[in-house]
């Protein structure tokens, strides 16, 4: 019933802008986007975890679907006293052992993951201190580069397999010493060094014919190059070219920011190909070719929260490199950051920072790929900002999938791959009647075990139960839920163990039993209908609350929620910008007529509402308060809270649905109030409320009672065997969706339990 709308917010270049000029002496960082990265470090550690168990275990909270975690290693778990994590990658030993490779804030950890769920830290190599190591592999040797100096760190991994990794040298040369990131071309075998500290922080060539004396040999100077993917063609008209596709711009990359193709061939001669930029381009941070290498994907990092509201990636046709065309778009619909990605198997495994690894399968519809899977190392929000996962690997043999995350250090992770879809859901769920649950599984990574498909249930929060489903063929599987009484709640989901020994799970259920619902109030904010504006201490200056049809600012609705009229109460909404009509000074409050809910089973209110505060100089530092009385607002009692930070003081409708009984005795004197408050110094508050409902579940019938003359007796039993001769569908009463005995079984049951 969620319904949202968009809004800008403080961009991350005006951010950047306000943080360089309080830099005194910027360090080579700010030259880049990245220098973003350092605004957003937090001021203490993040719990990354959830409350333990019985036990004392620990209990991760990371959400995820469709991706199991092997292991996590925390940034303390690592040599060196990193307090920070940053690039990542991979390496498989001549023997088939598998490792990964974690950059830290000083140096470079290894991690044997062969055993992924037993992985073992074998060896660090220490380095400069900074925010930014990268690392590439070539052959049986790694190259580290660093924002903090030191060159190139050559690494050699020939004794991997015992444990010991060896700092062969920390090569610098021309002047050469710092680098943002290092690209590897494992087909030339060439490394390229970008955002160095020379050339214009441009593309470098460095030829590994020795690989533990890595030699400049060539650059391409024309303007700073962020990332880069350098490939050798084969076939096609550039066969027999080595072409580098590089995010590239003046000024730090923030000056015609775009995606460059330069040819690399001759690394004396190395010239532009191709350039292509897009609508809204803030900073070409990074991409990676499709495996046929007809697109490519690109990161525009900046550009979340500024000139776009949600994560968007840039797909680019480059069949023919010399003639790159725009071909779209595709998100993930949150308004997390992206960073890195790098595609696999047909999919695309995308690091978007706060909402952590997204995998999308490009295999079908490369220009607009589907969402498959997701596993969020940063359990705090998926908002714009510089947290969470900054990269992964996923090109294992074994299928393992390295994730690192810049606060939480570092996570293995699989794909699971087995999707369990609940059929026809039912949140409403009739009284003293077993509901059939249906789910259809569906393999795409790997199988499952078709004996451990379970429906797990559990009523009024008691002790979770499980039955066993049935096979009905192309992977569906049903059973039912017991009957349950009037105004119980169920909650139930379906679960099976993978091929992997994992469980995969459906969406769970909050069901509810009653026969139907009562519509007690119905307001759409057209009329006043005693709704009044004022309470003791109000005290806002600007933004009362007003009934109107909404003007649009930059953190308030154009329209009310709904189709139903055009007018919704607003703090004063008559303005055309951030902050003309906000609420200032104090706060103003709206109250709701007295509603009689005396006599009603169990009442619940429901309402549209506006917020944001997400805006400003001092900005998430104010609230919303929804509160309820059950004495005509002599006393009040809050029931919900909005802000001062997460999605719903983000702005957008958002329907909220409360038990009154859960707040107030539901009676003859119930009201509602609505506070919208400015008590943080230069925060933008402004709100919104519309379409109030208040309704009741209703349960008076009883199926025992079949003929429904109010009472349970052989009559009932022979109007059922009417309707049951008939194969009337009212005799269905188990549910299953047919008339045979096993529903005149149920309904003996029902009819000697009575009413």
């Amino acid at each position: 019933m969620t319904r949202t709308r968009s809004i800008a917010v403080l961009t991350p270049a005006l951010l950047f802008a306000a943080a360089t000029s309080a830099l005194a002496d910027p360090p080579r960082a700010a030259g880049d986007e990245d220098i973003l990265k350092l605004l957003d470090r937090p001021a203490a550690a993040i719990d990354l975890t959830g409350p333990g168990d019985d036990d004392g275990n620990e209990r991760m909270a990371f959400d995820s679907q469709n991706m199991t975690m092997l292991a996590h290693f925390t940034l303390a778990d690592f040599p060196g006293g990193s307090s920070s994590g940053n690039d990542c990658w991979g390496y498989v030993s001549p023997s088939g052992r598998e490792y990964a490779i974690m950059g830290l804030e000083r140096g470079y950890a290894y991690v044997e993951v062969t055993d992924p769920e037993n992985a073992v830290i074998i060896d660090y190599i220490s380095g400069p201190s900074s925010l930014w190591h990268d690392v590439k592999v070539l052959g049986e040797y790694a190259y580290g580069v660093s924002e903090g100096g030191s060159g190139i760190q050559v690494m050699d991994l020939s004794d991997i397999d015992n444990g010991n990794v060896t700092l062969v040298r920390n090569k610098t040369q021309q002047g050469h010493s710092s680098t943002h990131n290092i690209v590897a071309n494992p087909d030339s075998g060439f490394l390229y060094l970008v955002g160095a500290n020379i050339q214009n922080g441009g593309l470098i060539a460095v030829n590994t014919n020795d690989p533990e004396d890595p030699i400049i040999s060539g650059a391409w100077n024309a303007m700073y190059v962020h990332d880069a993917q350098v490939v050798s063609y084969t076939e096609g008209p550039f066969a027999g070219r080595e072409i580098a596709y590089c995010l590239s711009g003046f000024s730090g990359g923030f000056s015609q920011t775009g995606l460059r193709v330069v040819d690399v061939t001759n690394k004396n001669n190395m010239f532009t190909v191709a350039t292509i930029s897009w609508a809204g381009a803030r900073y070409a941070h990074q991409g990676w070719l499709s495996e046929d290498r007809q697109y490519f994907y690109v990161n525009d990092e900046i550009d979340e929260g500024d000139s776009v509201s949600v994560t968007t990636t840039r797909v680019f046709d480059v069949s023919d490199p010399a003639n790159p065309s725009f071909e779209g778009i595709f998100t993930t619909g949150l308004p997390a950051t992206d960073h890195n990605l790098y595609t696999h198997n047909g999919l695309i495994f995308q690091s978007n920072y706060r909402s952590g690894l997204r995998v999308f399968d490009y295999a079908d519809n490369p220009v607009s790929p589907t969402e498959i899977a997701y596993f969020d190392t940063y359990a705090s929000n998926d908002g714009v900002g510089y947290n969470g996962s900054w990269s992964n690997y996923p090109y294992l043999p074994s299928g393992t999938i390295i994730i690192s995350d810049i606060e939480g250090g570092m996570f293995l992770v699989r794909l699971e791959g087995v999707d369990l879809e609940l059929i026809l859901p039912q949140s409403k769920i009739d009284p003293n009647t077993p509901t059939p649950v249906t789910v259809e599984i569906t393999e795409t990574f790997s199988g499952y075990d078709d004996q451990t498909v379970t429906l797990n249930y559990s009523i009024n929060d008691g002790p979770e139960e499980t039955e066993a489903m049935a096979a009905l063929g192309g992977g569906l599987f049903r059973a039912s839920l017991p009957a349950a009484s009037c105004f119980d709640a169920v909650d139930y989901y379906v679960s099976v163990t993978t091929d992997s020994g994992a469980q995969a799970s459906s969406e769970t259920i909050n069901a509810f039993v009653y026969e139907d619902l009562t519509t007690v109030v119905d307001y759409n904010g057209e009329t006043t209908s005693g709704w009044t504006v004022g309470d003791t201490g109000d005290n806002a200056s600007t933004g009362i609350w007003n009934r109107q049809d909404p003007n649009p600012t930059d953190a308030q609705p154009g329209d009310d929620a709904s189709d139903d009229g055009t007018n919704c109460w607003v703090t004063d909404g008559r303005g055309g910008g951030l902050g003309d009509y906000d609420v200032d000074g104090g706060k103003t409050t709206l109250k709701s007529p007295v509603y009689d809910l005396d006599g009603l089973n169990d009442p619940y209110l429901g309402v549209w509402v506006w917020y944001s505060n997400n805006t400003g100089a001092d900005p998430n530092n104010d609230t919303f308060r929804i509160d309820f009385s059950s004495n005509g607002g002599n006393s009040w009692t809050n029931a919900k809270t909005l802000g001062p930070s997460g999605e719903f003081s983000n702005g957008g409708w958002f329907y909220h649905e409360i038990r009154v009984a859960d707040i107030v005795t539901p009676n003859a004197n119930f009201r509602a109030r609505f506070v919208a408050e400015d008590a943080a110094s230069g925060s933008i508050v402004e709100a919104a409320v519309d379409e109030l409902s208040i309704y009741d579940y209703v349960c008076d019938g009883c199926i025992a009672d079949f003929n429904g003359d109010g009472n349970v007796n052989t009559q009932d039993v022979l109007s059922f065997l009417n309707a049951w001769n008939a194969g009337d569908g009212s005799a269905d009463i188990n549910g299953d969706g047919n008339v045979n005995t096993q529903d005149v079984l149920a309904f003996l049951n029902l009819w000697n339990a009575g009413c």
